[in-house]
Parts: structure tokens; sequence; C-alpha cells
């Protein structure tokens, strides 16, 4: 486990939202930092972002982040870019992923987006409908338990009809039920008991 110190994290996360904005990478944070601003808060050592490049921009992303000081080894990025859509810049234990934004929910859920406060650094977050839907789509368990603490939080604001016609598309094209099994149960464990 990671001896995650507060400061330290801090300003790493500082410096990852600096270079996001200093490199005009146009993203929306979704992972454990989302949580911690729109659900219940958890631990979490890296920052996890949905960023909206072309391919060319990706690979002149991975140079960037080395100039910037974070650990990369330019071709092994390359090499995960291609293989899986995403980037990995370490900056001592903690670390940046970058998802490159491939369906037209991520590009709805940037225009649907609030730009927030956190760690001194203006962010862009998803609603939290979308971070629901972000949450349920990757489907690990303790998405779908972060995904239940976005919506108790939320209960009363949720607009469940918009994610389960989101989540229904998705399912269509995928030809994949299992994302619209997981928001029901999302949406049930929500409910005041």
């Amino acid at each position: 486990m990671i001896d995650v110190s507060p400061n330290e994290f801090d300003e790493f996360c500082r410096k990852s939202f600096d270079f996001l904005r200093d490199a005009n990478v146009r993203y929306l944070v979704i992972g454990g930092l989302a949580v911690l601003a729109l659900g219940e808060p958890r631990m979490t050592a890296d920052a996890d972002v949905v960023a909206f490049l072309s391919d060319e921009q990706a690979h002149q992303l991975i140079f960037s982040a080395q100039s910037a000081g974070f650990d990369v080894a330019p071709e092994a990025e390359v090499d995960r870019l291609k293989s899986t859509g995403t980037l990995r810049f370490k900056l001592g234990p903690y670390q940046l992923d970058i998802i490159l934004a491939s369906l037209p929910f991520e590009e709805a859920a940037h225009a649907r987006a609030t730009r927030r406060k956190l760690f001194g650094r203006m962010v862009v977050l998803p609603s939290a409908e979308d971070l629901i839907l972000f949450k349920v789509l990757a489907g690990r368990d303790k998405d779908l338990v972060d995904a239940v603490g976005v919506a108790k939080r939320h209960r009363d604001e949720i607009d469940w009809t918009y994610a389960e016609r989101v989540v229904q598309q998705l399912c269509d094209q995928a030809e994949d039920m299992a994302p619209w099994h997981r928001l029901q149960s999302v949406r049930t464990k929500a409910r005041p008991a």
C-alpha cells in the first residue's frame, strides 16, 4: 500500500491539473477525485481523467509530460496508447491516468460538466449522473460502491431517466446488458432504507 501524504498528494494533483491546463488538454475528472467531490470520499493515490485528444495530440502529450517532470517511458506509453487508448504518467508514488475519449457519451458528459475548485485548481467534473455512468460502465466492485455513494449524496437531484437512456444506448451498441443491470443495482442501493 502506498503511504499517501496529504501535502504530497495535494501537490501532485495541483501539478497534474496545471500540466493538463498548460498542455491545453480538454478533460473530465472521473476517478476517485471526482468521487471525493461528488460522492462519499475515499482514499486514492492517482488522478483519473478522460481526455479529448487526437492520436497525434496524445503522442505529443507523452513528451510534454516528460518535459514537465513526470516519470515517462515514451516507448512504453506509445505502446500503451496503441493497445489500450490510455496513458500513465508517474510523479513519485502517484500517477496521472489519462483515458482517451472514444464514446459519444463522453463528449455529452463533458458538455454537461461543471467547473469546481479542487486542490486549489479549477477542474472539470462530470454531473452526478455522468459520474455514476462512468462508474457503472467500468463495473469494478469499487466503482459500483463509488456509484452508490454518488447516488446517495445526490439522491434528490439524479435524472435517472437520462442515466437509463444513456446506458441503454451503450448496452445496445455493445450488445451487453450488464451495465444496465449494474445501474439498476446502484439505483436500488441508493434508495433510503
